[in-house]
């Protein structure tokens, strides 16, 4: 996939974003039963791996326009992929601190 032109703003809004999740779902840790989480994980999962398919086959039409000199259509899809990318790496961050909050867990509780 082609490189973002403004690598700096987009690790900006990637380590706000990370920021706000722990702030969303850090403080519920202790509320959470293993149930609910286990169905959580699960569709994150899912929906990550929908953000993750939808990415990669963006990325693919880049190339094929790229490659025939589709210069108005790499530049339409750039923004589009980029967001699609972010979503995927959104995704895995709910999804790493799902997995803290099991970890966070005392033993022994549900």
């Amino acid at each position: 996939m082609k490189e973002s032109k403004s690598g700096s703003g987009a690790a900006s809004r990637r380590k706000q974003l990370a920021a706000d999740q722990k702030h969303i779902l850090a403080p519920e840790a202790g509320r959470v039963t293993e149930h609910v989480l286990v169905e959580l994980k699960r569709r994150v999962l899912e929906i990550e791996a929908g953000y993750r398919d939808v990415a990669q086959k963006m990325g693919q039409l880049y190339m094929y326009a790229d490659q025939e000199g589709l210069v108005f259509l790499t530049r339409y899809l750039d923004g589009p992929m980029r967001m699609a990318s972010e979503n995927e790496r959104a995704m895995v961050s709910i999804l790493d601190e799902l997995q803290l909050n099991v970890s966070r867990r005392p033993t022994g509780s549900n």
